[in-house]
Formats: structure tokens, sequence, C-alpha cells
């Protein structure tokens, strides 16, 4: 009787033992899933269609990266933006390709070289797959991720300032390219620029775009 009393303390020795052990694992790994399960950012998947209607459909994620108001970003460093994924305008060289006037399909557009000010509202696109590692406009190979667009006569490169007339959303993008050439619309944006201004899942928003003279300072904030 004696032996099986000691035989059962000592299994209770063990349990308990094992319980004080684990017990903190337990809570530190629930804390920590937790927290995970709280901070992470979960982009969501959507498939969509570019504007090459060659290009298989594909699934892309929605986001792409935070989105700030004109006031933050003007409050913003360039290398906080660097950091951000958001573009800082800067004075840059005309390029060698890309800023003589043209001809398609019948069709000349000229090139607005020395242009100082320039706003237009109209429909913008955007195009992704179906060019990315393709040479743009003015040489540059496109990456479809990044905050760039094509313009039909505006000098490459420059920048302009794209508001998402349907969102309300902001965005400085670079253009670097040609196009779109289709009636009614006014710019084609990269995946990068038009994932920022919520432009993907529709394809085609209304827009408002405002030149930036590089040779003077940017004040997003009073626009």
């Amino acid at each position: 009787m004696q032996m099986i009393f000691k035989r059962h303390a000592s299994v209770y020795q063990v349990i308990r033992q094992w319980f004080y052990f684990c017990l903190p694992a337990l809570f530190l790994v629930s804390c920590t899933t937790e927290e995970v399960t709280n901070y992470r950012i979960r982009p969501i998947k959507t498939t969509v269609r570019s504007e090459d209607q060659d290009t298989p459909r594909f699934q892309f994620k929605v986001y792409a990266g935070p989105i700030y108001t004109d006031e933050q970003y003007a409050k913003m460093t360039p290398r906080q933006r660097r950091r951000a994924g958001l573009l800082s305008p800067v004075y840059e060289m005309p390029s060698h390709k890309g800023n003589d006037g043209y001809v398609l399909d019948g069709k000349y557009y000229p090139i607005w070289k020395d242009i100082q000010e320039y706003t237009d509202v109209g429909y913008a696109s955007w195009y992704g797959p179906g060019f990315h590692g393709r040479l743009t406009a003015n040489g540059e190979i496109y990456d479809q991720y990044a905050i760039s667009a094509a313009h039909k006569s505006l000098p490459l490169p420059c920048y302009i300032h794209v508001t998402n007339l349907e969102n309300g959303r902001t965005l400085v993008v670079r253009v670097n390219d040609r196009g779109p050439f289709v009636d009614g619309r006014i710019l084609d944006l990269s995946y990068g620029a038009a994932a920022r201004l919520g432009i993907v899942e529709h394809g085609v928003v209304k827009v408002k775009i405002d030149l930036i003279p590089t040779n003077s300072p940017l004040m997003l904030s009073s626009r």
C-alpha cells in the first residue's frame, strides 16, 4: 500500500513539474499569436485584367503601401518619402528619346518641351504585366510596380500631381512613357501608381492632373 502511494506521488510530481514548465511557454505563444493577428498587414488579392487585352488574367495585391494626404506628404523629408515608396520631384535632364513629336495612326502628337504650367481633368487607365520589362518611350525599363505614368505630350521625364476625383486620393507620379492612345483618356498609370490611387479594380477613373515645376519648391499642402 505504501509503495502504491509513493508511485502515485511520484507521478503527481512529474505532472506538476511539466505543468509549471509548459504554462509560461503556452502563455507566450498565445500572446505572440495575438500580436501577429492584430498588427500584421494582410494585403487583399484580386484578379484583374490590365488594358493589354492579350495578357491572361492575373492576381495582384491591391495594397501597395500606406496612403498619405498632401499635408502629410509635404511634411516628409525626401528620405522618409523613399522609405515609404513615394517620389520627391527633382529636376532631371530631358531624355534623349521620347521628346520629339511623333505620328501614330495618322495623327500627329506634339511634345510640350517648354511647358511650365499644365492642369487637366479626364479619365486615367493603367497598364501592367503586358509591358513589364519592356522599354518605355524614353528608353527606361518599365517597372509596373514603380510610381510612373504615360502621357501623350508632356516632356519626359516630368512629375505630375494626380488626384483621383472619385475617392480623393492624391499621388506624385513620374511620367516616363507615351500613351494612352485611347479616345477620352488623358493618362496611363503604372500598377504601382494605380494601386495607391485606388484605380486598379475600377480600371478607368476620372482624375485631375497638375504639372509640378521642378525648378520651384513643391507645396502640395496648398493644393
